[in-house]
């Protein structure tokens, strides 16, 4: 039952989604976790500002924000050691991280003691672009997003914590097959921005250098007495949750094909702040079709009927990430939909006469998009996204990759110099004094080595040899696909040598594509174009044996196992001399397809290579792919051939 006066309600000022989206994550900590579809980072900032303002209303406690770069390593998010120029006796202190400054008294805090207000504070954790979230990252937020108590073990600490945390991202629609599905089950509140990305990059960055050279700058005005009061006011409601609003919810989130039980606790969550905000003694069906409504969230069990007449259903005003109390509003293209009424405009008097005449009217109105575009998105992420990929193969040699911390050494190979120094500076009194003799140099012990964490680099690469000039009337796609899932599997590096390609810069020359991944979008826009009109099959193979020889041979081995696929039907009308010096060749006879075959040979000589032809069965000179084939020393698999042949226009 409500413990609020009805005689003390005030007017609902909440006069579009986002406000009252924010209002009812202020009053409710467990949707503090809110992603925003299509926006901007000024537009991100400006809404963390927004909703800053309604948590110091309603906790009372000092609220600070962060934002997450594109990379940030383990050390930035948790905390690191480092040297103190302060006191001679403590050289070393804690420094904490962005996830958990504020969020403890002092490093050697103990739950359950009395707090320092002064020292707590509420973080609100700003990520501009959730796709390019670095892995530490992301795994920190699985980890950190809904939790009731924190855990941190880290260089010696034994940390533990109740996190103080809103979340604050942006996503592109668009992109969120990119993203890995637990992290973004972990955001309880969605919401649409509803800006149209320009596809033009230049013009985005002028703007981008327009708005940061502006003297103009944007400046949210204070909370309104009226909201605080109001946010004050919906924490003394307790509303009865009925059993119809439980059956509603149900209907929102009972058959969907990709079930999850977050999002059944979060619309009810969401709808009963809807109705503590409003003073309301239960919690009815329509404060679940309202907040429905406001995150863009449809029926499943029966879809909305289109609309029998003119009026425009009753819901927020449109998602705007615009200061509603007189702050700069985003520029941004408002999402729309057009819906068809039918309004009579004329009707016969007689049956005999004219037929009745409708004219079609188009009405326009806006809508958020579908609160989970996961569901039907494409997957572009690596399998297992939040794990770090499986050594198939250990390497003797030094550790390869990016550093991205430190770690206790097993062993004397790839130490951190610095870490190291560092953890035995810290012992130097207590040891001198145990040996006794003064001024004898730094003494280390096994306890203080510590030696670099890397991330992991691709052990396998696929390389694709694929000649464009080939690919009409056959079934390449089908016959690809299993060495492409392979390379999804295995994380494998991708080389792609474009041969033929319609769009090249050189018309007698192949080119090289590099990726880490077989999910870059410039490898499937490599793969999917026309055919041109030379083929320099030899300088393509030419380029495969360069790559080959620097990925196997080249220092310390990187690249354990290399799959090659070649996809040709064997006729290289340009030498390999006229590719080098891009000048076109006369009286070129067989010249073409005798470099190909001498450069395959070499090909053959390498190690660690597993080679596959695809042969398209071309009808002209069929004896050449076999050629091809057996020079390389691969597999022929032969390519299905279409039951009907295209023409082309």
């Amino acid at each position: 039952m409500s413990t609020q006066n009805p005689k003390s309600k005030i007017q609902n000022p909440f006069d579009d989604s986002f406000t009252l989206a924010f209002a009812c994550a202020a009053i409710t900590p467990k949707l503090r976790s809110i992603l925003v579809f299509d926006t901007t980072l000024q537009s991100l900032q400006l809404a963390a500002q927004n909703i800053a303002q309604m948590l110091e209303a309603v906790t009372g406690d000092r609220v600070e924000l962060v934002t997450l770069a594109n990379y940030e390593s383990e050390d930035n998010l948790w905390g690191s050691l480092e040297l103190s120029g302060e006191s001679e006796e403590q050289p070393f202190q804690w420094e904490r991280g962005l996830l958990t400054v504020g969020q403890m008294r002092n490093p050697h805090r103990v739950v359950g003691l009395a707090n320092d207000k002064q020292d707590t504070c509420l973080t609100i954790v700003v990520i501009p672009d959730l796709t390019k979230l670095s892995l530490a990252a992301a795994r920190a937020c699985v980890i950190l997003m809904g939790a009731d108590v924190a855990h941190l073990e880290r260089h010696g600490h034994h940390l533990q914590w109740q996190p103080n945390l809103c979340w604050m991202a942006g996503c592109a629609s668009q992109e969120v097959g990119m993203v890995s599905p637990h992290l973004l089950d972990r955001f309880a509140l969605r919401l649409s921005g509803q800006i149209t990305r320009s596809t033009d990059r230049v013009t985005e960055m002028l703007e981008l250098l327009n708005e940061r050279n502006s003297v103009k700058q944007t400046h949210l005005e204070p909370l309104s007495g009226e909201i605080s009061q109001l946010l004050k006011q919906a924490l003394q409601v307790r509303p009865k949750i009925t059993v119809q609003a439980l059956s509603r919810i149900l209907n929102y989130t009972a058959t969907l094909e990709v079930y999850s039980h977050r999002r059944e606790i979060a619309l009810a969550r969401l709808s009963l702040a809807n109705a503590r905000l409003k003073g309301a003694a239960e919690m009815t069906a329509e404060h679940v079709n309202a907040v429905a409504r406001m995150i863009g969230l449809k029926p499943v069990a029966k879809q909305t009927e289109k609309l029998a007449n003119t009026n425009v259903p009753d819901t927020p005003a449109p998602n705007k990430l615009s200061n509603t109390r007189g702050g700069a509003k985003s520029s941004a293209t408002e999402h729309s939909q057009l819906s068809t009424v039918k309004v009579l405009v004329y009707e016969s008097d007689k049956s005999e006469a004219l037929p009745s005449t409708s004219l079609t009217l188009s009405i326009s109105y806006n809508l958020p998009i579908h609160p989970y575009p996961e569901d039907k998105a494409p997957v572009k992420r690596e399998a297992a996204s939040l794990k770090f990929p499986i050594r198939r193969f250990r390497s003797k040699t030094v550790a390869r990759g990016p550093i991205v911390g430190v770690k206790k050494a097993t062993t004397a190979q790839d130490l951190a110099l610095v870490r190291t120094l560092l953890e035995a500076a810290k012992f130097q009194p207590i040891r001198q004094k145990t040996v006794g003799t003064a001024n004898i140099g730094l003494i280390l012990s096994p306890t203080d080595l510590y030696s670099y964490r890397r991330a992991p680099i691709a052990e396998q690469m696929l390389m694709l040899v694929l000649d464009h000039t080939c690919l009409k009337n056959c079934k390449w796609h089908e016959a690809l696909l299993p060495y492409l899932s392979w390379a999804y599997v295995e994380r494998a590096s991708i080389c792609l040598i474009r041969v033929g390609s319609a769009d090249a810069l050189h018309e007698l020359q192949a080119e090289k594509v590099m990726a880490q991944s077989i999910l870059t979008p410039r490898i499937s826009d490599a793969i999917e174009v026309k055919g041109g009109k030379a083929t320099p099959l030899a300088h393509g193979l030419d380029l495969a044996l360069q790559t080959l020889r620097h990925a196997l041979q080249h220092g310390r081995s990187i690249v354990q196992r290399v799959v090659l696929v070649v996809i040709s039907d064997g006729r290289g009308n340009v030498p390999l001399e006229a590719s080098r010096s891009n000048r076109k060749p006369q009286n070129i006879k067989r010249q073409g397809i005798e470099d190909a075959l001498n450069i395959a040979k070499a090909i053959a000589s390498l190690d660690n290579v597993q080679t596959l032809l695809l042969n398209p069965q071309s009808r002209a000179y069929p004896e050449l792919p076999l050629e091809l084939a057996k020079a390389l020393g691969a597999k022929v698999v032969l390519i299905p051939q279409q039951e009907t042949w295209e023409l082309e226009p």
